[in-house]
């Protein structure tokens, strides 16, 4: 029997103490006026996390002074258990909150507190305590097995008396879903006040307040970067998810075709777009006719940029998406090879999305890859050709498939904010948001039938702001079509480098790397040669040399004739300009090619006595060439019959060749102590310094181009770009040839698709840069222009344009 007794005193007194325990039942003590709750397992451990991230402990904004300032105290407090902090005016200057957790005697350690005091009040039968510690004033209660703290006396009568207490069966839905083992955060759509409402509508989604009934979610805070995931839930026909029914999400592929430097941009994305909108019409009363083209799509974004907006619509089958563009306008301009369209009339745009994206209509639209891009300006639309174009846009950028891949595949709706560009945009005290270069933030809303998932994230990386992909920094025309490739020439009065250019009328063009136009002069005929850079007079002013058709000229930097130029023929050059400075003491030498003659003159333009060269056996194919090999000069000349000629600076057999050449097009190279060129059987040709010949079958193709310099050696073998044995794999194209340039230790390669217009440039591991692809229409020149550390490429846009990268 006295086991009996001993049992049930056991099963009674663990009874009594797991009644205790349900006592504190957190969920049902939260104040139904909260707009944003924080539920967390350990409030200590979660304001530390909040100090280390980077960009809330660094940045400054007015939510964050005025909860600092409310909540210091809680630093010095004792958190054992689960506790609860309900927000309501939270972007109000007189934020109400309060705190609840489970009754525990060490919560405010009042021993080790100097600066305190405590009064206790009493109205009516409720009793409960002010406390002041550190300058921070609170209200004190505690009942049964909870203890609260807040700011505001009345809902302490309210708690006594049981009040305005939160009973919506979907918060505790949200609350069962939660991570209790995670700090979960909940918003009360209903109770989002405006300020916060109008954040998204800055986003150009209208409907946030009106999303759900309660969303959810778990936050991970890390060093750079805050995570949230969670539900929406009450997702009835009244909400805003309620157009989503019947339609599965879709993959967002806006970033194919959004610029890297947006602002923000809002997508939706469904499997039937006839689906969605009779889901917006029976909700909001629509009755607007829309573009047979939505039919086609499977998203829609609202892009907006700093000098206007886009919507971008992703069809799943562009050619059935053209024949349902036909008809609605005709083309207005050609831009870089994409036709812009102006409609016949205004797409009303806003009407078709009323209450669901608040965008602009549209008079203008353009296609690229996959998409339709629309736009009541011209401009945007070309903003957004030269970005596609140049690969400059979110999904060529690492930190923007980093942050993407953080998220799910398929999206309802997904919102992306370049947080830097957006917070300028709002001019609501960015200059205390620390956010870095590239910082982007993500949120994305997947719907399901009666609730919804939330994944977001904010990046906010120094690796991503390090990133230094290529981007396009200028553009400028000049008068006519440019019919020369650009080339940088030294500003010895800045230290920085301008653009000499030719035109079509034969008109040069001397331009600063900002665009302005110093000078233009009429040549007598097309520029024959690259345009050299020379120092004549030793004194660090710069001329321009090059060749034209019977002409050798040299123009100091005011576009005047330097005194002794130009060399003028009775019979044409016939090969283009070579300059030679041996020894980098700027003692040039001119070479210029008569068919058999070659001239050799020195920098005033008199003829180079001890140079005894005058005449070829036969007629000289191609421009004399320089090649230094070790401490030993060479000079190349090669001859119609098949004889190379090596000689010295003195114009005398160096190396004798024995063997007849048979030249290809590609020219002569330095390559590892040897000479290097192909033959027409597509060999590689190598002379040794003794001249020996041997050839190598690299199995080139007919036209193929090579280019060498010490230890690098770059060859196009049809589509096949060879750099130092690797091969890349490019495009079927039209190329130009491969262009080489070294900077100090470092080798790049440029070469241009003419056909698709696009520039790639890869460095000697055959690895294509950063940003690369870009637009551009010739070969190019690459050298850092101006004063910063970073290297800049210019090429021929089109047809009288230049462009200017920066990398």
């Amino acid at each position: 029997m006295k086991r009996y007794i001993l049992v049930f005193l056991i099963i009674s007194l663990i009874s009594c103490t797991k009644d205790r325990k349900e006592d504190f039942i957190l969920q049902d003590l939260i104040p139904e006026n909260s707009e944003l709750i924080v539920i967390t397992p350990d409030l200590q451990a979660f304001i530390d996390n909040l100090s280390s991230n980077d960009l809330l402990s660094k940045s400054k904004f007015p939510l964050k002074t005025r909860l600092t300032k409310e909540l210091d105290f809680l630093r010095l407090l004792n958190f054992k258990n689960q506790t609860g902090l309900a927000f309501s005016n939270l972007w109000s200057q007189d934020v109400n909150y309060t705190l609840i957790t489970q009754r525990d005697s060490s919560l405010i350690p009042f021993d080790s507190i100097k600066n305190k005091s405590v009064e206790t009040i009493k109205e009516g039968d409720v009793e409960f305590k002010s406390v002041n510690i550190e300058n921070s004033k609170f209200f004190l209660y505690e009942k049964g097995n909870s203890v609260f703290i807040t700011n505001s006396k009345q809902r302490i009568l309210d708690y006594d008396a049981e009040e305005k207490l939160l009973k919506s069966p979907d918060f505790k839905k949200a609350f069962e879903a939660a991570d209790r083992n995670k700090t979960s955060v909940f918003l009360q759509h209903s109770k989002i006040p405006d300020d916060l409402s109008s954040f998204f509508k800055d986003l150009k989604f209208p409907g946030f307040q009106k999303l759900a009934n309660w969303s959810s979610f778990d936050l991970d805070l890390e060093k750079s970067n805050i995570k949230i995931n969670g539900i929406s839930l009450g997702n009835t026909g009244e909400n805003f998810l309620g157009i989503f029914s019947n339609s599965d999400p879709r993959q967002s592929e806006v970033g194919k075709v959004c610029p890297d430097d947006f602002i923000s941009y809002y997508s939706l994305g469904f499997s039937s777009f006839e689906k969605l909108y009779a889901n917006i019409k029976a909700k909001d009363s629509l009755n607007t006719d829309y573009p047979a083209v939505l039919n086609h799509a499977i998203e829609i974004a609202s892009v907006n940029l700093k000098d206007g907006s886009a919507v971008v619509i992703n069809v799943h089958e562009i050619e059935a998406a053209k024949e349902a563009l036909a008809g609605l306008g005709e083309e207005i301009e050609s831009f870089r090879g994409s036709s812009i369209i102006e409609v016949n009339e205004e797409i009303e745009f806003s009407n078709i999305f009323k209450n669901v994206m608040e965008i602009e209509n549209a008079q203008f639209y353009t296609i690229q890859d996959n998409f339709v891009i629309f736009s009541s300006s011209v401009e945007i639309l070309k903003k957004f050709v030269t970005s596609f174009q140049n690969s400059d846009t979110l999904a060529n950028k690492q930190y923007f498939t980093d942050l993407m891949s953080s998220l799910s595949s398929e999206s309802s709706m997904l919102f992306v904010i370049n947080s830097k560009e957006f917070s300028r945009a709002k001019n609501e005290n960015s200059e205390d948001l620390k956010f870095n270069k590239n910082s982007l933030a993500a949120f994305q809303v997947i719907n399901e039938d009666n609730f919804a998932h939330l994944h977001g994230i904010i990046s906010n990386s120094e690796k991503a702001a390090a990133s230094n992909g290529a981007e396009q920094i200028s553009s400028f025309k000049i008068e006519a079509p440019v019919s020369s490739n650009p080339y940088f020439f030294r500003n010895h009065r800045t230290d920085q480098l301008d653009i000499a250019v030719q035109d079509q009328n034969n008109d040069l063009y001397l331009i600063s790397n900002k665009g302005n136009i110093f000078w233009k002069k009429n040549m007598d005929s097309p520029i024959t040669s690259p345009i050299c850079q020379v120092d004549l007079f030793k004194n660090g002013n710069l001329q321009l040399a090059f060749s034209t058709g019977y002409n050798m000229e040299v123009l100091d930097r005011n576009g005047n004739k330097v005194e002794g130029y130009p060399i003028r023929f009775n019979q044409p050059l016939t090969q283009p300009l070579a300059v030679f400075d041996y020894d980098n003491n700027r003692n040039y030498r001119f070479v210029l090619t008569q068919n058999k003659k070659v001239y050799m003159v020195g920098p005033k333009g008199k003829a180079i006595k001890g140079f005894d060269f005058e005449q070829a056996g036969s007629d000289v194919i191609k421009a004399p060439k320089h090649i230094r090999l070790g401490n030993k000069d060479y000079i190349l000349i090669a001859e119609e019959s098949g004889k190379l000629n090596i000689l010295s600076r003195q114009g005398k057999i160096r190396v004798p060749v024995k063997d007849k050449i048979e030249f290809s097009e590609n020219e002569w190279y330095g390559y590892q102590n040897s000479f290097v060129s192909t033959n027409p059987q597509k060999d590689l040709i190598k002379i040794s310094q003794n001249g020996n010949v041997s050839t190598n079958d690299l199995g080139l193709a007919e036209n193929n181009r090579i280019v060498a310099y010490k230890n690098d050696l770059v060859y196009l073998n049809e589509n096949e770009l060879s750099i130092n044995s690797k091969i890349v794999n490019l495009d079927f194209g039209l190329y130009t040839d491969p262009q080489l340039f070294t900077f100090r230790n470092r080798s790049l390669i440029a070469i241009t698709d003419t056909q698709t217009q696009k520039v790639y440039v890869f460095n000697d591991k055959a690895e294509l840069l950063e940003g690369f692809p870009v637009y551009g229409t010739s070969q190019v020149d690459i050298a850092n222009a101006d004063l910063d550390s970073k290297l800049e490429l210019i090429v021929r846009g089109e047809e009288n344009e230049i462009l200017m990268y920066e990398f």
